[in-house]
């Protein structure tokens, strides 16, 4: 046979060759299912997923017809071996393209624990908890694994052993202490996360189960939304209930007032009690700052369950009141945090002022007056001033009136300036023996708000103060003592004016003039020689007193005035008359003990006697603030006590219909200087110093008033016909107002998150967009902070701040809004007010176990309600099918077979010169 009809033959039976393969490609794999290209080795199923791809294999009749063209000079045997490879590398390619696959099957089980740890479950309960856990562990099959993962308001998982080590579950206090430091992650529980968290635990190629172990009391998140969603990720969820006895506990659910209350009309309070347990508790109800004057306290016999509780009351005065219900004597409470509830409510009325008098005997004056003007009047004493800005936002003005700076403390300053500042209040200081620098007010907060300043500038008829120092310097006073005794003699030349007279003598069984009688001014050199005072020796009072009595007697001064600090004893033979013949002359005696040690009744008889004050002084860090005090008393050169016209220098709207001019005079008012423009003067004494003035701090108004609102100063305009309409006019154009548009605001809150939302319109009812809005947050009350949280614009008009409470307690909201003017300036046109309450954890709220939100989780979830641990690892019906991919080894297996191809056709394997030449 000739080559040329091999070679025809041969390819005729390539071509025979390509066409059955190619209608068994169509019989085997255009026409049938995906699922014929399966097989099964153990159990191990294998599968072509793109079957299509065996067309590559009808490339192997070509690859036979191109062998059998070769020139190749290789042996047949040969041939046939690289013909093989050459088809073993389609086939790979084949399969490779086609994602050959294997399927493996399991019936491994892999359980995550959600354990809850969150305070709401006891102890005990958590370790009945851990007890459940530990049975599931010593269940467990070698193959199938389990881990735990514990939860309260957020998840961790537990460092565990896994596999077939054994180990052991930590006690309830170490794993609380393994989820969080932090309290009040442990005052909340939520269930969602924890869900969240355990689906990443489960590792592959395990069926996945996953057992909740809790009370069901969830304060964040969903769980029956989430258990919902558990199957997506092929996770079953079963349920264990903490059915714990409810623990002996009290907690105030709710307090509830009425939508509409009026002033001067009693009202009750509903408030809802829960006990776990009948007990005898008693309750508190404050209104504001103070009990609540109806029904305050009263003892109360709770019943197990839900109590409600009936308190009557009755509002005052107009404006936002908050009422506090707090529930003590509880014996064995465990959770005393959620004994208390707040409410707060908006009460219309009468314009409210609220009067400080340092005098509240002789209060009745102003307060009369005001009252026929038809404004509402609290007149406390300065021990009862508001302990919080949300106390003091119920009334519209304040007036302190007589009061000296050491009974105003300084937190209740720094309240009066954000009342001001902030909320737009009005604020009226008023003078009297008391007021301004009488009473110390230099260098104060409220000097920085007030239109005056308290230094008001000596008249020149006015003579000088001279004042001696007389200090023991015994050894008793060495160390602390004698060092803050220097450090007042340094305070009394700081306050002193630079004309004043200054001696200091320091003693102990001698007298010596450290600083002899001169004026204030060289204050430098007064400095140097009060630092050289030591201490040392006895205590002898009657030599340095008249050795003072000499020195001052002789001088020219308006008021003269001797100290005497000592922290001993001394004889007290002829001190009395000598006091008594400096009084004579119009030198006045103040005493100062220091200590324990010191002649308490000997000291104070000579203060008596000398017109002064006697000051026991048990810590020597008070020297410097004593000194300072008398010295301003004594330096009373700011009161001037005269009768005078009042005479009005500037334009006021509240003046109209009252003649100034007409009006009678005064007997005395308290000196000062009116401070730089804005301040603004509007009447004045003949000599024209202040005695009206005003000025705006922020949003609102602060006025000194530098006589008196009773009968010392002012006794003829008590009697004055527009007494009354004088001061009406002043407050109602001062106090605080609602000159700006009030916008509401709704105020609600999730958990810890708070959302305020204000919708703005404009007149014409249309979206308000131009608003540049801030939220004020001040709580909790009645001493928290205030912080800032900016409102954005979500929609047309709507503006919304949303932030988180980091605290618990009651806290007012106030949105401030502003809008750009024409010359590019933000002026504000709005304000909201709004108040949220947390008064304590969510988690303190519920006592007894939610089982039916636990059974629904597991209907939902697919699993069981409190499920042995044979069920927990019991694989059931359920087989894991996990596809593994196969095509990077088919590819893999396809570049190993082409490099061992083309070594196959570089060597000769089969020619017997090369087999003997490789031996």
């Amino acid at each position: 046979m000739s080559s040329r009809l091999a070679r025809w033959l041969w390819g005729a039976v390539c071509l025979i060759g390509f066409g059955v393969l190619a209608e068994l490609y169509r019989q085997h794999v255009v026409d049938a299912a995906v699922g014929d290209f399966a097989v099964r080795f153990g159990e191990d199923h294998f599968e072509l997923l793109r079957p299509k791809a065996l067309a590559l294999l009808l490339a192997i009749p070509a690859l036979l017809f191109v062998m059998s063209q070769s020139l190749a000079d290789l042996p047949w045997q040969q041939r046939v071996v690289s013909l093989t490879l050459r088809m073993a590398f389609v086939a790979c390619l084949a399969t490779a393209v086609g994602g050959l696959s294997r399927t493996e099957t399991s019936a491994r089980v892999a359980t995550v624990f959600l354990l809850d740890v969150s305070n709401s479950v006891a102890d005990d309960g958590l370790e009945a908890a851990r007890g459940i856990v530990v049975a599931a562990q010593q269940a467990r099959p070698n193959e199938d694994l389990l881990r735990v993962v514990v939860f309260a308001g957020s998840a961790r998982l537990l460092d565990l052993p896994v596999g077939e080590e054994e180990w052991t579950l930590p006690t309830a206090k170490e794993m609380r202490t393994a989820l969080s430091k932090e309290p009040k992650l442990l005052a909340a529980s939520d269930i969602q996360s924890a869900m969240q968290l355990g689906y990443a635990v489960f590792p592959p190629g395990y069926l996945k189960r996953m057992v909740l172990i809790s009370d069901g009391l969830e304060t964040q998140g969903d769980l029956l939304a989430e258990a919902g969603r558990a199957s997506i990720f092929g996770v079953k969820l079963s349920t264990h209930v903490i059915d714990q006895a409810p623990p002996p506990e009290v907690a105030v659910r709710s307090l509830t007032v009425p939508d509409k209350v009026e002033v001067g009309q009693p009202f009750e309070l509903v408030g809802e009690v829960y006990a776990s347990r009948a007990t005898s508790v008693r309750g508190r109800l404050y209104q504001g700052e103070m009990l609540n004057g109806l029904d305050g306290v009263r003892k109360i016999e709770l019943k197990a369950g839900t109590n409600e509780l009936r308190f009557k009351s009755v509002v005052r005065f107009g404006g936002k009141v908050t009422y506090r219900l707090v529930i003590d004597q509880v014996k064995g409470d465990r959770f005393v945090a959620n004994n208390h509830q707040t409410a707060t409510l908006e009460v219309p009325g009468r314009p409210t002022v609220l009067y400080i008098e340092g005098q509240p005997q002789r209060a009745n004056y102003l307060s009369g007056a005001l009252s026929a003007q038809q404004f509402e009047v609290d007149v406390r004493s300065p021990s009862g001033f508001p302990g919080s800005l949300k106390e003091l936002e119920r009334y519209d003005l304040v007036v302190l009136s007589d009061t000296p700076k050491e009974k105003v403390s300084a937190g209740s300053q720094d309240l009066i300036e954000r009342y001001v500042r902030d909320l737009g209040g009005g604020f009226v200081f008023a003078g009297g023996e008391a007021g301004f620098g009488l009473g110390g007010w230099a260098h104060s907060t409220l000097e920085r708000i007030l239109p005056v300043r308290m230094d008001a500038e000596r008249r020149k008829e006015m003579p000088s103060v001279a004042m001696a120092l007389v200090i023991d310097r015994s050894g008793s006073m060495t160390g602390l003592p004698m060092e803050m005794a220097k450090a007042a003699c340094r305070a009394t030349v700081g306050v002193l004016r630079g004309d004043d007279l200054l001696e200091i003598i320091a003693f102990d069984s001698r007298p010596k003039r450290y600083v002899k009688m001169q004026p204030a001014r060289y204050r430098s050199r007064i400095q140097n020689e009060i630092a050289s005072i030591q201490a040392g020796g006895g205590t002898e009072f009657f030599g340095p007193l008249d050795m003072a009595y000499q020195d001052i007697s002789v001088v020219q001064a308006r008021k003269k005035h001797v100290i005497l600090l000592t922290d001993g004893n001394a004889d007290s033979n002829g001190l009395r008359d000598l006091i008594q013949a400096m009084l004579a002359e119009s030198i006045t005696v103040t005493t100062v003990g220091l200590g324990n040690g010191s002649n308490a009744d000997l000291l104070r008889m000579i203060a008596d006697t000398g017109g002064g004050r006697y000051h026991h002084v048990p810590d020597p860090n008070s020297l410097p603030r004593i000194f300072t005090h008398e010295t301003e008393m004594i330096s009373r050169q700011a009161a001037v006590q005269e009768w005078f016209p009042v005479v009005q220098v500037g334009a006021a709207d509240f003046l109209k219909g009252i003649a100034i001019s007409h009006a009678p005079l005064l007997h005395g008012y308290v000196a000062t200087q009116l401070k730089p423009a804005p301040a603004q003067l509007i009447l004045a004494s003949d000599q024209g110093e202040p005695i009206l003035a005003r000025w705006r701090v922020g949003l609102g108004w602060t006025l000194a008033w530098t006589s008196d609102v009773k009968n010392l100063w002012a006794s003829d305009w008590l009697r004055w016909q527009h007494f009354g309409r004088f001061w009406g006019q002043l407050v109602r154009e001062h106090m605080r107002r609602k000159h700006r548009r009030e916008i509401p605001m709704k105020v609600s809150r999730d958990g810890d998150r708070v959302r305020a939302v204000v919708d703005a319109f404009t007149a014409g009812q249309r979206f308000d967009n131009q608003f540049t809005s801030r939220l004020l947050v001040s709580g909790p009350e009645p001493k928290g902070r205030q912080r800032e949280v900016m409102m954005r614009q979500v929609a047309p008009g709507r503006y919304e701040a949303n932030f988180l409470l980091e605290e618990y307690g009651s806290f007012s909201l106030r949105a401030e809004h502003s809008r750009e003017n024409d010359e590019g300036e933000q002026r504000r046109v709005g304000v909201s007010y709004g108040h949220i309450s947390h008064p304590y954890p969510a988690e303190y709220a519920r006592f007894a176990p939610d089982k039916e939100t636990l059974q629904r989780a597991a209907v939902a979830g697919l699993g069981h309600v409190d499920p042995t641990p044979a069920q927990l690892f019991d694989p059931g019906d359920d087989i894991l099918e996990r596809q593994e991919p196969l095509w990077q080894s088919s590819i893999l297996l396809a570049m190993l077979i082409f490099l061992l191809d083309l070594w196959v056709r570089r060597v000769r394997l089969f020619d017997r010169r090369f087999a003997s030449g490789v031996s």
